[in-house]
């Protein structure tokens, strides 16, 4: 009998140590399918932007790298090196949540060049990338500030005012979210308070408050800077919100003891990571007052191609050096010599109230081409009273959305609370 008790006992352990060592494996697995934000590409962006830069700004560095990918679809040869030494060879996630966030991609192709183009790179990023490939004659830009208006839900109505006569296609990324905090804002909770600009001179901005005591935030702090994770709304997958814990995506502001222009420069990965390893929630113990003003603004990156040919990028943009014949190869019986990236368009727009955000970026690139070779309790208070940065990111693989500079957020004119607001 007794050995029997023991026999059953070791196999109860052994199937128990099996089951274990299943889920193990199993979780190793689904870690593996996560692919991290690529961080180095990021800081290397944002810091390349920031040197001339004492302003309101915002990028998508997602929105930026899904656009640099559909290009590398047709780069080869050093061409193509550029591309990935800049953005790595890695997967992107997606971050599509339906009716919540959206990315879309396009080609736009000239009629005339349809079938020169070569059905390696059209199937390259439909597959990939899930992207329309539309045609027209483009003789004006209509259909390209269609789609652009379209896929930012209005935020930016248009990118060009018109198409270059050496036009073949042009690719395309737009990037758009409109999210809801966790934990709305109070509106009347929303007061004028000064706020003080970069060089010394102050006004009453905006400030939106809010207490949080269980939950709902992380206070951030390292030895030049503090801040807060405030989170979004969790949706499902038909862009309902979902009553369980987490966030599709996060808001994170980090205020800079001293000069924010200096603080992006010097900005690292590790000290990244060291705002993240700091972070403490809010709880019943433990209560953090946010005080962060109201912000809205459209930026235009108007000196992008000089971004990224600082960053490394810079045969695409010459007519010569240009190697794009995974798109249209030479001597390709058309009046095409050879293929550049002839226009470069970073364009964004934010809305940051009590409610949540709505966000978009739309990132372009016209392909041209050369028809003859030329030459060319206790309780912590962060109050965002200064200038400040922002990043929106997936809460989970910190995927970057968006990053941004508030120099100058809304002026205080008065309650903008109407009658069945909170």
């Amino acid at each position: 009998m007794k050995k029997k008790i023991f026999v059953l006992i070791g196999s109860i352990l052994i199937l128990g140590l099996v089951v274990w060592g299943v889920f193990k494996m199993q979780k190793n697995n689904n870690d593996k399918d996560i692919k991290y934000v690529n961080d180095s590409y990021n800081l290397n962006l944002i810091k390349t932007v920031n040197i001339s830069k004492n302003e309101n700004y915002l990028i998508s560095p997602y929105s930026i790298e899904i656009a640099l990918r559909l290009l590398k679809e047709g780069a080869d040869n050093n061409t193509l090196k550029e591309i990935e030494d800049l953005i790595g060879t890695r997967s992107i996630n997606d971050v599509s949540v339906k009716n919540r966030v959206s990315v879309a991609n396009a080609a736009f192709v000239k009629d005339e060049y349809k079938d020169v183009i070569l059905d390696s790179f059209y199937k390259g990023i439909k597959t990939k990338y899930d992207s329309e490939i539309l045609y027209d004659e483009f003789r004006t830009p209509k259909v390209i500030n269609d789609w652009v208006n379209k896929k930012t839900n209005g935020m930016i109505e248009e990118i060009l005012d018109d198409i270059d006569r050496d036009f073949v296609l042009g690719l395309a990324n737009a990037l758009a979210i409109d999210v809801e905090w966790a934990s709305e804002f109070e509106c009347t909770s929303t007061v004028g308070q000064k706020f003080t600009k970069a060089n010394g001179g102050s006004y009453d901005t905006e400030m939106m408050h809010q207490t949080f005591r269980y939950g709902g935030v992380k206070y951030l702090s390292s030895d030049d800077a503090k801040g807060v994770i405030i989170p979004y709304k969790k949706y499902n997958d038909k862009g309902e919100e979902e009553v369980k814990k987490g966030s599709n995506l996060e808001f994170l502001a980090i205020l800079p003891n001293g000069n924010l222009h200096n603080y992006i420069n010097d900005l690292t990965e590790e000290k990244l990571k060291e705002l993240d390893d700091s972070a403490k929630e809010a709880d019943e113990d433990f209560e953090v007052r946010v005080a962060l003003p109201r912000f809205k603004y459209d930026y235009e990156l108007d000196d992008f191609k000089q971004v990224l040919i600082s960053l490394g990028i810079k045969d695409a943009f010459d007519e010569l050096k240009a190697d794009f014949t995974k798109i249209v190869p030479r001597n390709n019986r058309s009046d095409i010599e050879n293929l550049y990236v002839g226009e470069a368009i970073h364009k964004t727009h934010i809305d940051l109230n009590e409610k949540g955000t709505k966000a978009a970026a739309v990132t372009y690139f016209g392909v041209f081409k050369t028809t003859g070779i030329e030459m060319e309790h206790d309780y912590v208070e962060v109050t965002f009273d200064k200038p400040f940065m922002y990043i929106i990111r997936d809460s989970e693989t910190k995927e970057m959305l968006f990053f941004g500079t508030v120099y100058e957020p809304n002026k205080w004119t008065g309650s903008t609370c109407l009658e069945g607001d909170n």
